[in-house]
């Protein structure tokens, strides 16, 4: 059932549908699992589901903490959405950000001394702290931690926190990693500083136990992706992506198709213009490789993936017409194709697909 925009199918050439049931199920599995409370990452944009409309729905849910961002001007966003639910930066505090942290109650994310200097000189009131266990990007030294307290007397560090960089593919270090941080933890408590939010798992890292944290940090898990081959939640992937046939025409033996004629047709076919292309999100290395589902047949793409429409060969397909309904992510009638499945195809990761479905296709709440 469609709960907004009732007639989005009117004036919108391609759109995603966001299942509202299936975000929370997730959400509700992954709480279940792990008896934690929850830090929902919503950064890029919800990872391109629409951070504003995946926010009002999680905002609701009282075992969710924190809605995770990248950058100030990602919270700032949310806070004029009207999101009320307290907003961690994830991508720390630049020195001409502060007026938009105090302005719109953010809480950054402080990982070196730079940071901490600049929330200590303009009196903001809360951080968490990340520590570097061995991603090497952001993150203060281990041996830092007794400067830390010194340096931020006055600061309230509601949380501590690392990263994993490789939960998925790399066993060894990250046990490694939660060895550290745990004695990290420990090093914080004997020195009488007891975090609210202890969090170091993210999606990959549900799989490991990290019984001494008390929130979890997750994002690609809550969309219904699976973060890697021993993930064993039963997620649902959270959105589906739709377009229409713009027109059916045919195919001469010979003939080739869009830019660079990079197709040539070795018999006379049928083909479909779909309103999809590299400007909506679809990644210009399915040029001949791709399919999408139309009447729940997989039909390939032919030729290269142009800016706004894509080629798809209809010959074995009957009774198409302009106006049906393709799907690009989702599924059909029993047919499927996931982000997982294209982003193999493109050589890249789920995440990469899910970021590129542009501001063009309209999101929805179904």
């Amino acid at each position: 059932m469609i709960t907004e925009d009732k007639i989005y199918l009117k004036g919108f050439r391609s759109w995603a549908e966001i299942s509202k049931e299936r975000l929370l199920n997730n959400v509700e599995i992954i709480y279940r699992y792990t008896k934690k409370d929850i830090l929902a990452v919503v950064k890029a944009d919800a990872y391109g589901h629409s951070a504003e409309k995946i926010s009002k729905i999680l905002e609701e849910i009282p075992y969710i903490k924190y809605l995770c961002v990248a950058t100030a001007e990602e919270g700032k966003e949310l806070r004029k959405a009207g999101i009320k639910k307290d907003i961690l930066v994830l991508g720390g505090i630049l020195p001409d950000e502060v007026k938009c942290f105090k302005e719109y109650n953010l809480v950054p994310v402080v990982s070196d001394f730079n940071q901490l200097k600049t929330v200590k000189e303009n009196h903001i009131k809360k951080v968490h702290i990340k520590i570097d266990t061995g991603m090497h990007r952001l993150g203060f030294f281990v041996e830092d931690i007794l400067e830390i307290i010194n340096k931020s007397n006055g600061i309230e560090i509601e949380g501590i926190m690392s990263h994993f960089p490789s939960a998925d593919t790399d066993p060894e270090l990250t046990e490694r990693q939660i060895d550290i941080f745990r004695k990290v933890v420990n090093n914080f408590r004997s020195h009488r500083i007891y975090p609210a939010f202890v969090h170091l798992q993210n999606s990959a890292g549900l799989m490991y136990d990290c019984d001494y944290c008390n929130a979890v940090r997750v994002g690609i898990s809550i969309y219904g992706e699976k973060p890697s081959s021993f993930f064993s939640l039963p997620v649902k992937t959270v959105m589906s992506v739709k377009s229409k046939v713009i027109t059916v025409k045919r195919l001469r033996k010979g003939e080739t198709v869009s830019y660079g004629g990079t197709f040539r047709a070795p018999a006379d076919m049928k083909i479909g213009i779909v309103a999809f292309g590299y400007a909506d999100g679809l990644p210009r290395e399915l040029s001949n490789k791709g399919y999408f589902l139309i009447k729940d047949r997989k039909v390939k793409i032919l030729g290269n993936v142009t800016m706004d429409m894509t080629v798809v060969d209809l010959t074995d397909v009957e009774d198409v017409k302009p106006m049906d309904t393709v799907t690009i992510v989702g599924k059909d009638i029993e047919n499927e194709i996931y982000f997982e499945d294209i982003a193999q195809m493109c050589g890249t990761i789920p995440y990469e697909i899910m970021c590129r479905i542009s501001k063009r296709v309209k999101r929805v709440v179904v």
